[in-house]
């Protein structure tokens, strides 16, 4: 077969799926009909083909072009609002949404660290082992067999 030929229904449904799945194309082969077994390497198969290839990436600029189109559209309804709103809180509201989605606005950052557990670093080498005890009780002697 060349790669320029037309695609079969079956490989138009693998694309489909492949972009819907997120790229998986074992999953995509299996969901498009092709064999369980060999779905992995088929899915592999196709995605050299390059009609195949030319129509993934046709249909990725497409979804692509139909979002930022919804986005353009939806900024300008969310403008629109912030001018025209009765109230202020509702203009208010219309303006930090605007704001939000253009990126203007840094989310709040913060940073949160947890430490658990006894680390082999924490421990001194020079310090008897009643020491260490006494500072943990519930710590127990390790066994050589225990490391198993």
């Amino acid at each position: 077969m060349r790669d320029d030929e037309k695609l079969t229904a079956r490989q138009e449904r693998f694309i489909d799926h492949y972009l819907e799945n997120g790229g998986n194309s074992a999953a995509a082969a299996r969901e498009a009909g092709y064999a369980e077994g060999s779905a992995k390497v088929t899915g592999c198969r196709l995605l050299t083909k390059a009609n195949l290839k030319q129509t993934i990436e046709g249909k990725r600029h497409e979804m692509s072009q139909n979002s930022e189109d919804r986005r353009a559209k939806w900024i300008s309804h969310l403008e629109h609002l912030a001018l025209s709103a009765e109230k202020e809180s509702d203009q208010l509201r219309a303006v930090e949404t605007l704001i939000k989605a253009e990126g203007w606005a840094q989310p709040d950052k913060t940073e949160v660290t947890t430490y658990s557990g006894n680390f082999l670093a924490d421990l001194s080498l020079e310090e008897p082992i009643d020491e260490v005890k006494a500072q943990d009780p519930g710590l127990k002697p390790i066994e050589i067999n225990d490391l198993h």
